[in-house]
């Protein structure tokens, strides 16, 4: 059986990941990616909210869950 990672060793291997994708991949091209992901029909028709206390202001007002969707793929 395999011992897990204590979290302190997950979270540093996470962060190392994270910044060596950050460095291989120039602001600019990450923002022409988020542009051209952004320009998509299927993207434009959701009403998205980027901040969470507006969330869950509107949650709460219209009475409807939060669907929270989180990416670094395409963020500058």
């Amino acid at each position: 059986m395999l011992k897990s990672s204590p979290p302190s060793v997950l979270a540093i291997l996470c962060m190392l990941l994270v910044s060596s994708v950050s460095v291989a991949q120039g602001t600019e091209e990450l923002e022409k990616k988020y542009q051209e992901k952004r320009a998509k029909k299927f993207v434009q028709k959701i009403e998205w909210i980027t901040s969470l206390d507006q969330a869950k202001a509107i949650s709460k007002q219209k009475n409807l869950p939060i669907l929270a969707y989180f990416t670094r793929s395409y963020a500058p």
